[in-house]
């Protein structure tokens, strides 16, 4: 006999033993006295005939077994939840844990086996089955698929969750979105860059028949994208192209349209060009201004590129070729008469260049120093911080007598300002790193002059930017536009020197990215009195700083086979110059194609990165957040060890070399 049998039994039992008591004390109570034993009787009646009232209202409630009081297992879930099979959508339900438990004849043809739909279900799990929308690919089909909770409940009254899941075909919206994305239409400009050049090197009969081929070679790969090309000017052309054949060109990195550079009609230089592509959903209007900025900023990385802007966002393609160099004399004479016109005007003048100033920053502010001086304008030189790498430079300044209070920091700067104030960047066009960016955000009127390639976070709110890639150093583009002046300057010789400084150490002793223009600003500076020894003596190392050079270059490890990356003690005076000379001496080593090398200053980071042109250096560091030229570049991390600088170093090499395979 079980428990259940046993229990009833003694109940039955004892409904027994009140019946018997209850007619023995009524016949009692008739022996006694007849209405006595009636009211017994009445009594024992109603008793009966309440008590199963009574039970319910006062009587113990049954306590629910164990069993009774578990949430529903999946055998009791399966029990009682059904499925709605005529329910015309992918259905199925699935345990707390994700389990698929049951589904319709729907989702079974989407997921002939359970697991397959393993990955879908990992997915909407991320939301909790908070019944939030997601779009799921499965296959070459596309679903708006939910996951939600639900409460199943037995007879018993126990409790249990489970997760039901519903899909709704979405390939066609899904498809026609898609389509409309790739018709969007997309602007772009071509810019023959070195037009000017190749009519120089090409007999003027034969000019018409190569502007004739490239014509015809534009207008083909226009043909074959399903595009239109017009053009505008003798090097200029303008494309529409649709968004979905853009992706074919990004797709073969623009590969087709290098072969203009292979069309010859004789013995000329090839002719490179820079595409600038706007990317805008919202007009044409805006794709168009997106495309001008986008060749500007080609132009300004030098030229021989393709740039496409897609909103705030830049993608580069090529750029491996040197600066193409663009009517120089007549910008300098050009940008030298707007300057002295703008500095007329200014009641004062606030010159700085970047943080941690070497000594071309320091050398072509004193170069404008020099022309407000020629017009009797105040001008003082803002510089927060002076770096090791100037510090035998304002040592001559001030050995000089004649820069007494002319170097001033950032609060100082921001007391003299007024809005008649000309702030004059330089050797910097990047917001971010320039010395005093609150000196830089007050200014009404800014003026920028640099020659590192253009970066996408420059200063755009410039009256007047002379930026010119092609220039070994800012103080070049300086001394030129000196040169331009109409009042013909003289310099002294601390100012000739500070000017051929900052030539000598951006060019590394005039072995990197000089031209003609570099060794005319030179000579005109060596007849105003600066002096080779002189700035060589700028350049020299202690013998700590010495060890610390030749200690870098013998602990540097090799990465990819043909990168050098190394770490420069920062234990020592000038550790950034010491850093940048490391990187020069190991690209004196047999096949080596680029060194990177680190050093740490405070709680920053400086590396300095050189190449020969086969691997550029700058589209490495502006992974980095930094820039500079195809051969000479740098970065500034903050916040990191050196090791994880190493590590993001390496990563930005990786990502660089696969945008190049």
């Amino acid at each position: 006999m079980n428990q259940k049998q046993e229990k009833d039994t003694k109940a039955g039992n004892g409904k027994i033993w009140s019946i018997a008591a209850c007619v023995v004390l009524v016949v009692v109570c008739l022996i006694v006295d007849v209405r006595v034993g009636v009211g017994a009787l009445v009594g024992v009646i109603v008793s009966v005939g309440l008590q199963p009232f009574l039970k319910d209202l006062f009587g113990e409630r049954p306590q629910p077994t164990q069993d009774q009081n578990r949430f529903l297992d999946t055998a009791v879930l399966r029990e009682n939840f059904s499925i709605p099979q005529n329910l015309p959508l992918p259905y199925a339900v699935l345990d707390i844990r994700g389990k698929l438990m049951m589904s319709n004849q729907h989702f079974a043809e989407i997921f002939p086996q359970p697991e397959d739909a393993k990955e879908m279900i990992d997915i909407l799990l991320k939301t909790s089955g908070g019944g939030e929308v997601q779009t799921i690919g499965v296959g070459e089909r596309y679903y708006q698929a939910a996951l939600d909770h639900c409460d199943v409940m037995d007879k018993s009254g126990a409790v249990g969750t489970v997760l039901t899941l519903v899909m709704s075909d979405d390939t066609e919206k899904h498809q026609l979105k898609q389509k409309l994305q790739e018709d969007e239409t997309v602007v772009g400009m071509i810019l023959l860059d070195n037009y000017d050049d190749v009519l120089d090197s090409i007999d003027e009969n034969r000019l018409p028949i190569l502007s004739a081929l490239i014509d015809r070679k534009l207008h083909q790969l226009a043909v074959n994208y399903n595009g239109f090309v017009k053009k505008l000017e003798k090097d200029r052309y303008i494309f529409l192209l649709s968004k979905g054949n853009l992706e074919k060109c990004k797709e073969k990195k623009f590969e087709p349209f290098q072969e203009i550079k292979e069309i010859s009609v004789g013995e000329h230089i090839p002719v490179t060009f820079s595409i600038g592509i706007g990317v805008a959903g919202s007009s044409l209007s805006e794709a168009m201004q997106n495309a001008k900025t986008a060749i500007d900023l080609a132009l300004g990385r030098g030229g021989d590129q393709v740039l496409i802007k897609d909103g705030e966002k830049y993608l580069f393609y090529g750029g491996k070729s040197g600066e193409i160099q663009r009517n120089a004399r007549i910008r300098a004479r050009v940008k030298a008469d707007a300057l002295m016109e703008l500095m007329t005007d200014a009641t004062d003048i606030l010159v700085m260049g970047h943080r941690q100033a070497d000594l071309d920053s320091l050398g072509s502010c004193i170069g404008i120093y020099a022309m407000a001086k020629s017009i009797d304008k105040k001008c003082n030189i803002v510089m927060d911080k002076m770096s090791k790498g100037v510090e035998r430079l304002c040592q001559r300044m001030d050995e000089s007598g004649k820069f007494v209070g002319v170097i001033v920091n950032g609060a100082d700067a921001m007391r003299m300002m007024s809005d008649k104030t000309l702030v004059v960047i330089v050797d910097t066009h990047r917001e971010t790193i320039v010395d005093s960016p609150q000196v830089l955000m007050a200014a009404k009127k800014i003026v920028v002059f640099d020659h590192h390639r253009k970066s996408t976070d420059y200063i755009d709110q410039a009256v007047l930017m002379y930026h010119e890639p092609y220039a070994s150093s800012t103080s070049e583009l300086v001394t030129e536009m000196i040169q331009h002046m109409d009042k013909k300057m003289k310099l002294n010789h601390v100012e000739a020197d500070a000017l051929l400084a900052g030539i000598t150490v951006d060019t590394k002793n005039f072995c990197v990215k000089t031209g003609a223009m570099t060794f005319e600003s030179a000579a005109f500076l060596r007849r105003n009195g600066a002096d080779s020894i002189r700035v060589r003596l700028l350049f020299q190392n202690d013998m700590d700083a010495y060890k610390a050079k030749a200690t870098a270059v013998r602990d540097a490890e090799l990465f990819r086979e043909h990168i050098a990356i190394s770490v420069c003690p920062s234990d020592v005076e000038n550790s950034t110059l010491v850093t940048a000379q490391a990187a020069d001496d190991l690209m004196n080593v047999t096949g080596i194609q680029a060194s990177f090398v680190c050093c740490k200053v405070e709680d920053t980071i400086y590396v300095s990165a050189r190449s020969f042109g086969e691997i550029n250096v700058q589209r490495v560091m502006e992974k980095l957040g930094g820039g500079g030229h195809l051969t000479v570049s740098g970065a500034q991390l903050v916040g990191c060890s050196m090791d994880e600088a190493k590590e993001k170093i390496r990563n930005a090499i990786v990502e660089y070399l696969e945008e190049e395979a």
